[in-house]
This record gives structure tokens, C-alpha cells and sequence, in this order.
């Protein structure tokens, strides 16, 4: 038996459809990049391709736009990393490339491939990739260029904090910036907002939004006021494989980091660091079965993870939620919290080794 990892397409479709009732018109770009968070970038592009007939999708790199492509060539994907003229023969057909600096442009200008499709990532503040928005009217004005501009975006560094002060003044510089290129007559696609973003109120929609988090049902607004509105797609089961008796005052797993108080049942299930289930909760961490949460106890190992039944002796097969699911503890933003980090680490880490189960209900 292995550890799943389940994940319910009816949640994608509703946190998709609720993002859409906040956008009216605007166009919803679902991001896949990262094997879509760890939900399964093929199944996942499949499944709003031939559902809602969504056209385009956004990744990281070119190999993720290459997976994609081979499968879904009728698509176009979004790519928001840099790509290199030395790349640009690997670059599927249905491929956008992102242009995040002026050398990015320059460079992808003087290659042989004439036309090609391209959005400027416009730097407006986050300052990781981006033109700035005077370079950005200079490309978009140069007539000799070659490069087919077909939209602009920039991004948020913090839509989802309490301070709005970087926020407001990143939104500030788009729509001057957005202003100033309609002025010229650019007709091209202009989108702006995460996940996040559009969680603000009285935020610009322009033409699109890119859809990330908020897709596989997470709120990272900082009030996390729309929780309630979206439903998290995953949940990661494990097998029950051994119970044993222990004495209290014996230890469990490495460096001895857990004894026992009492005479307990200690369960031990198939599913470790190497599935992406983090170190860290070692001696932190909860999972559920059948109603009931036993505590995660000792380290956690590659391959295993122990937790203590004290006097339950569930059957051996039984499979444990050990992350998502409806218990408060195990739910994959309430680990995050515990651990002092984001939903997006604790999805993305779930490994290949674990089975991806979809689910439509």
C-alpha cells in the first residue's frame, strides 16, 4: 500500500467560479506551473480545458510549457520565466514568452525567430523580474523591435499582507503605466492580479487575473475573510502498516526525540519526508481516522511516519488523512501556520511518490 494524495476537481471547479463572480468579464489565466502546486498540472489543465473551455494557462519555465503543449497543443501557455534565444528552438508553438528585462528583449530581438509572441513582465515594485514601465513604453513604441507584444502584466510582492502601502503604490504605477500604453494605441492583453489581489477590494480587473492559489482553494489574503468561499482540493492519505506495544518510558524513532508516558499503541504509517511530508512536524504534527486525531510522535523519517493510538487498534490498512480533510489541525493552511510557512510549500512538496487520486463528487 502507498500514501494518495486526492484531489477533488469539483473544488478547482467552485474556487474557480468564485474568482470568476468577483471578475465579471475579465478573463481567469489558472496558473500550473509547479505540477500546479502539486495537484497535477495535466489533469488539471485537462480538466478546465474541457470543462469551461479556459484557452490559456500561465507555468514557470519552458519544460513546463513543453509538457503541456505535447498534450494539450490547442492551448496557449504563458511562460513566466526567463527563456533564452539558445531555447527558442525547444519553444512550442502555442508558447508566450515573458520579457523581464530590457537585455531579456534586446537579446530575444537579434534571434532568428521573427514574431515572436511575447508579454512584458513589468516591474512595478517586487523587483525580481520586470522591465521598468518607461523601458516597457519603449519596446512597446519601437516598430523594429520583432517581437509580437501581446500583452503586459505585472505582479504583486503584497497583496497579501496587512500593510498596503507597497500595494497600493505597485497599483498606482500599473494603471499610470497602463494609461500612458493605451494612449498609443496598444491593444494587447493587461493583467495584474494574483490570487491575493483580487481578494482586495475595489481592485482593477483590467484583462485578465492569474489565478494561482486562490484556483486549489486557499484564501492568503491577509484577513482571510473569503476562506469560507473556497474549498482546498487536496488531501493526502497514508496507510496504516504496523502496530506495536511499547512500555511507557520507551522511545520512538531517531535520536529518541519522544518517550512514552504511559504503556501505548504506537501506529506507523507509510508516508515520510521523502513524500513531502515535513521534518518539522515532528513532534507537531496530528492525522485523522475515522473521526478520531492521533498525535505525530518522534522524528519523522524518510519513509515513516509513527503516531501514538494510545488504547485504539485500528485496523492495519487503514488509510489516515495526514494532511487536508476537515479537522482543524491536519488542514494543510492550519500545518502552514504551525510551521510559519505558506499553503504553497506544504502543496508544492508533496513528491511524485505519492499517487494522485481525482476525484469528482
Amino acid at each position: 500500500m502507498e500514501a494518495v494524495c486526492e484531489i477533488s476537481l469539483s473544488s478547482i471547479l467552485q474556487n474557480y467560479l468564485y474568482f470568476k463572480s468577483r471578475v465579471d468579464a475579465s478573463n481567469i489565466i489558472p496558473v500550473v506551473k509547479a505540477n500546479a502546486y502539486g495537484h497535477g498540472a495535466l489533469e488539471v489543465t485537462k480538466f478546465l480545458s474541457d470543462e469551461l473551455g479556459v484557452s490559456l494557462f500561465a507555468v514557470a519555465t519552458l519544460e513546463e510549457a513543453q509538457a503541456l503543449s505535447i498534450e494539450f497543443p490547442a492551448i496557449k501557455v504563458l511562460i513566466f520565466s526567463r527563456v533564452f534565444p539558445a531555447e527558442l528552438a525547444d519553444l512550442p508553438k502555442n508558447a508566450i514568452v515573458s520579457i523581464g528585462s530590457m537585455e531579456d528583449a534586446l537579446s530575444l530581438s537579434d534571434s532568428s525567430k521573427v514574431g515572436l509572441k511575447v508579454h512584458l513582465n513589468v516591474n512595478t515594485g517586487m523587483n525580481r523580474l520586470g522591465v521598468p514601465p518607461e523601458q516597457a513604453i519603449e519596446l512597446i513604441q519601437d516598430r523594429n523591435l520583432g517581437l509580437d507584444i501581446q500583452g503586459v502584466y505585472s505582479h504583486f510582492s503584497s497583496s497579501d499582507t496587512l500593510s498596503e502601502t507597497r500595494f497600493k503604490q505597485q497599483r498606482s504605477i500599473f494603471r499610470k503605466f497602463t494609461t500612458d500604453i493605451k494612449t498609443l494605441g496598444f491593444k494587447g492583453l493587461i493583467h495584474l492580479s494574483n490570487s491575493a489581489g483580487i481578494l482586495h477590494d475595489e481592485i482593477e480587473t483590467y484583462d485578465a487575473i492569474r489565478l494561482g492559489i486562490g484556483l486549489y482553494g486557499y484564501d492568503t489574503s491577509a484577513q482571510t475573510r473569503y476562506q469560507s468561499s473556497l474549498s482546498p482540493a487536496m488531501e493526502v492519505k497514508a496507510p496504516l502498516i504496523r502496530i506495536a506495544r511499547i512500555s511507557a518510558g520507551e522511545s520512538v524513532s531517531y535520536a529518541e526525540k519522544w518517550h512514552a508516558a504511559v504503556d501505548t499503541n504506537i501506529g506507523t504509517l507509510r508516508i515520510g519526508y521523502a513524500d513531502g511530508y515535513s521534518r518539522a512536524l515532528t513532534n507537531r504534527g496530528y492525522v485523522s481516522f475515522e473521526g478520531r486525531t492521533f498525535p505525530v510522535i518522534g522524528t519523522v523519517t524518510m519513509d515513516h511516519i509513527m503516531i501514538d493510538l494510545g488504547e485504539e487498534t485500528p485496523n492495519v490498512g487503514g488509510m489516515f488523512t495526514v494532511m487536508g480533510g476537515e479537522h482543524e489541525a491536519i488542514k494543510i493552511a492550519s500545518i502552514a501556520k504551525n510551521l510559519n510557512t505558506i499553503p504553497y510549500e506544504l502543496c508544492c512538496a508533496i513528491s511524485n511518490r505519492v499517487k494522485r487520486q481525482y476525484l469528482i463528487h
